[in-house]
């Protein structure tokens, strides 16, 4: 629309022509920028088709059969990995009882009470102690009793007192002065 237009119609005021040719513009942007989304839109649609297609060729060249290999092998390294893990936490449990139940025992050096037990007779219960640990406790007790501290107490040994002699001090002076010891 143009002001040529608007005076055939029989408008004439020219203030009324430019506030209608203003309005008229703002429509005609508001179109324009409807056109450049649904432009942008459409070109978007269009790569996300491409892309789909091209995908869909990738799946009809892909090998099916190798797929169901790989993930067989991928299944078979995780159930390894697991039977690993699960073996890594047995040890770790058996090693936490093992040293907790030596603990116990009030071993002076728990590495060489430990180099003298049958470690593979050993076996971890449901209860999380150990059995047969403390029959093997028992004999290295017996055979090698310095490596572990006694339940008896400790000898006390006391040093030098209060006490006074037999002597009194009276006695001991007149000693002195008669050796002709000074006091």
């Amino acid at each position: 629309m143009k002001k040529d237009d608007l005076v055939k119609l029989g408008i004439e005021d020219e203030e009324l022509v430019k506030q209608i040719i203003i309005l008229h513009g703002k429509d005609i942007e508001a179109i324009k920028a409807s056109n450049e989304a649904a432009s942008t839109e459409l070109e978007s649609l269009r790569a996300q088709l491409a892309e789909a297609g091209q995908t869909i060729e990738g799946f009809k060249q892909l090998d099916v059969d190798g797929i169901k290999a790989a993930a067989d092998e991928w299944k078979s390294k995780a159930e390894q990995a697991k039977e690993e893990a699960d073996r890594a936490i047995s040890t770790m449990r058996f090693e936490s009882a093992l040293e907790k139940s030596l603990s116990a025992a009030k071993p002076k050096n728990m590495k060489a009470v430990r180099a003298l037990l049958e470690l593979d007779s050993l076996q971890m219960s449901e209860d999380g102690s150990i059995e047969g640990l403390d029959d093997q406790l028992e004999a290295i007790k017996s055979e090698n009793e310095f490596l572990f501290e006694s339940d008896e107490p400790r000898p006390r040994i006391v040093t030098g007192g209060q006490s006074r002699t037999v002597i009194s001090d009276l006695t001991v002076d007149a000693a002195r002065k008669a050796a002709g010891l000074g006091r």
